[in-house]
């Protein structure tokens, strides 16, 4: 019950989001290969950014979803949820930096 409950709360904050912007949900495996870091999923491996390789570096090797806008540099990181035995927990979201680095 409580996966469901995260679920459809990640759902709603991806809605929430979409209005803004043409984000998608997209799940895999952060890996850093070929000096960037990559969202492999199935056999497609995609470059992630928007994010510093810094930020990335604690996804490394983790099991994520995530909110992006798929643009021609690769896919811009919104939002990361992070796979946990539980479900999905939510780890980082441009919304609330944005807030806190631009709020008068």
């Amino acid at each position: 019950m409580k996966n469901v409950i995260v679920l459809c709360a990640i759902l709603c904050a991806l809605a929430a989001q979409a209005s803004a912007a043409a984000l998608t949900s997209k799940e895999g495996k952060i890996v850093f290969s070929k000096g960037e870091y990559q969202l492999i999923s199935g056999e497609k491996a995609s470059k992630l950014i928007g994010l510093t390789n810094q930020q990335l570096r604690q996804y490394e090797g983790r099991t994520v979803k995530v909110a992006v806008d798929d643009t021609d540099r690769g896919l811009e990181v919104y939002k990361v949820f992070v796979k946990t035995p539980d479900g999905y927990e939510a780890s980082y979201d441009w919304d609330v930096v944005n807030q806190d680095l631009y709020a008068d």
